[in-house]
């Protein structure tokens, strides 16, 4: 990964000596610490990291990597077993720190900080997008996680990779309860492929932060809307804001809907029934 911040080793893999130092008097080099390096482009998140005298690690690393992240208010960094001693708010993995390599830390280490770091939703999350990404294996997170408490390591029961998107995930974590058949990326027959579907009969649609920026998207999606409900099902639609920042008032208008059982509404015999999960 290329983000603008190098050890001085690595850039003596890249670059003659000469023009490093040469980079360096006319300013388009940077130093941030001992050691360490900055391009003038470079990513000012890994910069802040590395300037404080850590690695960009744990929700923004993964961020970086292209996993889906819960919202953030701050750069979460990491420390080598000295360094991290005095920065106690700082992440930290379970066991002991792993040594300084690259700004940003590769998938498995920053998911070992994730592990202590994030809660058990967002952990969830996390693990649902590295999965449905094909960015790490199932086999690969249980061995980030083997020396976590058990309590954190019984979260991987609730992960599922077919979600597509991380807000798709909070909804099928926040709805969840015995009574409730909730089953993720199911293909309606005439609809087609619906985020979730909650019993038999309710569908609920879930946008994305970047999702639906064109018209025909839009259009879309109205369309499905309209074929669904011609089916007999009872369709909603949820905003990434809606989710992220209005989930009470939304979870209570949801088990309104629930409690007046439109998950089990009876469908039409003539309605197209759902043919499978993928």
């Amino acid at each position: 990964m290329e983000t603008g911040v190098y050890r001085w080793g690595q850039l003596l893999e890249r670059w003659p000596r000469a023009e490093i130092l040469l980079a360096i008097d006319e300013k388009s080099l940077v130093k941030l610490r001992h050691g360490w390096y900055a391009t003038a482009n470079a990513n000012q998140a890994v910069v802040a990291a590395v300037q404080a005298g850590g690695l960009l690690s744990c929700a923004s690393a993964l961020r970086l990597h292209g996993v889906w992240v819960p919202p953030t208010d701050h750069v979460h960094i990491r420390g080598n077993s000295n360094t991290a001693r005095n920065h106690p708010a700082w992440c930290r993995q379970f066991g002991r720190q792993p040594a300084e390599h690259d700004a940003v830390d590769d998938l498995p280490t920053a998911l070992a900080h994730a592990t202590r770091c994030l809660s058990a939703e967002d952990l969830v999350v996390v693990c649902d997008s590295l999965l449905n990404k094909r960015l790490l294996t199932e086999t690969d997170i249980n061995d980030v996680l083997r020396d976590a408490p058990r309590t954190v390591r019984a979260t991987l029961g609730r992960v599922d990779g077919r979600a597509e998107s991380g807000t798709e995930s909070m909804v099928r974590l926040r709805l969840a309860a015995p009574h409730l058949q909730i089953r993720p990326q199911v293909t309606i027959l005439g609809v087609g492929r619906v985020d979730l579907l909650v019993g038999r009969s309710l569908i609920i649609e879930v946008d994305n932060e970047e999702y639906h920026s064109s018209s025909s998207a839009f259009e879309n999606d109205r369309m499905r809307d309209l074929r669904a409900q011609s089916l007999g099902y009872r369709m909603i639609r949820l905003s990434y804001t809606q989710v992220v920042y209005q989930w009470p008032e939304v979870h209570a208008l949801i088990e309104q809907l629930v409690h007046r059982a439109e998950h089990r509404r009876p469908l039409p015999t003539t309605a197209a029934q759902p043919d499978r999960t993928v």
